[in-house]
């Protein structure tokens, strides 16, 4: 126990160091002059009004639907400025016009040089994609990021796979493939807002499979804690819980032979790298509150309270868990169809063959811990009704986790049942 709160100890401290960090960076974006990017956000926020809310890629398909409305707010956010530099760097300015979503305020400062507008604040999470998006919009409009953001995720989605397929954790792919693919991956392309999480789900994959024979467990939880405090920092609340459940289930999956040896430790190793992306998550968001308030005077501590009673939807308007569940389900309702075909497909593969398999009791436990992660978008859905019922078109990516985990189990039976024929 005392080493576990020294490790939590150690860890508030590198919290501590990366919000300091975190305004840095911030900070020193903001010395790219503003008219340096005025030409490729002119020709931005036309793309951005001409697609409009609601746009999809593939109508009637739900899982296409583009953020148009909070990729405005994204390129609103990182070209508005005003005579308060710590207030920009802090407090997130953007501009609003009469009342209008951010997009379409966007559009109307930028493309039609409408002066009448108010400042309004966005402090409560740290936009730490300024520190890329800012330096991009100097040289690339909207519609170039988008193919950049498309070539820089396949290149991960393709590392990743040349890693698995050159180990013996080759089989893994089954599981990554299913789930990228649950994903929509031409939605991810084309929204920046969705790619936040995406991107720092990969490197944590990356690093895992990559780095396996030098991760021990002090440096599997640091990784762990740095997953969150990216995701605090450069996501906005979209599907964060996806970097940590989707690595943690390959973490399990890795060596599944000494959960079965030791499964006390492995139920240890699954709260404490939980505990650890919580810690690095919560810890970060909660610095960004704190170091606001104190340098800029406007109390953002009580925002983001009042927030997230709100957002959880248990102190004001009163949603369904049911309705929440539904919302998020339907959205893909088609590769949960097919995502069931998957796992009794693997099931038959993988029942008794004569007599020379039958169940391994042994990965019980590992099942268990799987089954739990597995779960996890349940519960990040219970604590969020009002968010996740609002946002279902793209909270639904949450769900991805339970799609790998159960891919999981499937690939965990395969390979002992290989093994079992190798021995």
């Amino acid at each position: 126990m005392k080493r576990t709160w020294e490790l939590f100890l150690k860890e508030a401290v590198i919290v501590i160091f990366c919000a300091i960090a975190g305004v840095i960076a911030l900070a020193a974006t903001y010395f790219i002059p503003q008219g340096k990017m005025w030409d490729k956000v002119y020709e931005s926020s036309i793309v951005l009004h001409n697609e409009g809310l609601g746009a999809h890629i593939w109508q009637n398909i739900e899982e296409t639907m583009l953020d148009v409305y909070t990729d405005g707010l994204l390129l609103n956010v990182s070209y508005t400025e005003t005579k308060d530099g710590i207030r920009d760097i802090l407090l997130d300015t953007y501009v609003e016009v009469d009342g209008r979503n951010p997009m379409e305020s966007f559009y109307e400062v930028s493309a039609l040089s409408n002066d009448e507008y108010i400042v309004r604040n966005y402090g409560r999470y740290w936009h730490g994609y300024q520190i890329i998006l800012r330096p991009l919009l100097c040289f690339f409009t909207y519609s170039d990021i988008r193919q950049i953001n498309m070539i820089l995720q396949l290149v991960l989605v393709f590392l990743l796979i040349c890693i698995l397929a050159g180990s013996k954790d080759r089989i893994f792919i089954i599981p990554f493939g299913g789930m990228y693919l649950f994903m929509c991956p031409i939605s991810l392309f084309s929204s920046l807002q969705f790619s936040p999480c995406f991107y720092i789900m990969m490197l944590t994959l990356i690093v895992l499979f990559a780095c396996k024979d030098v991760l021990n467990d002090k440096r599997t939880n640091y990784l762990f804690l740095v997953a969150g405090i990216l995701t605090a920092y450069f996501d906005l609340l979209t599907y964060p819980l996806i970097t940590l459940g989707i690595p943690l289930l390959a973490y399990l999956g890795l060596d599944y032979k000494w959960i079965s040896d030791d499964r006390r430790k492995g139920w240890k190793q699954v709260f404490l790298l939980t505990a650890s992306w919580c810690l690095g998550y919560g810890g970060m968001w909660s610095a960004k509150w704190v170091v606001t308030t104190i340098l800029t005077g406007e109390n953002i501590i009580y925002d983001a309270f009042e927030k997230i009673k709100f957002r959880s939807g248990y102190f004001s308007v009163k949603h369904s868990y049911y309705d929440t569940l539904k919302l998020n389900l339907n959205v893909c309702n088609r590769k949960v169809l097919m995502l069931a075909a998957v796992c009794i497909g693997i099931y038959i593969l993988t029942v008794r063959v004569k007599d020379h398999i039958g169940v391994d009791r042994g990965l019980l436990p590992l099942v268990g811990m799987l089954l739990m992660v597995s779960l996890y978008p349940f519960g990040w859905y219970f604590f969020t009704k009002n968010h996740s019922s609002s946002h279902s078109y793209f909270t639904w990516r949450e769900l991805a986790i339970s799609v790998f985990g159960i891919l999981m189990i499937g690939v965990v039976r395969i390979r002992q049942f290989r093994d079992s024929f190798s021995a």
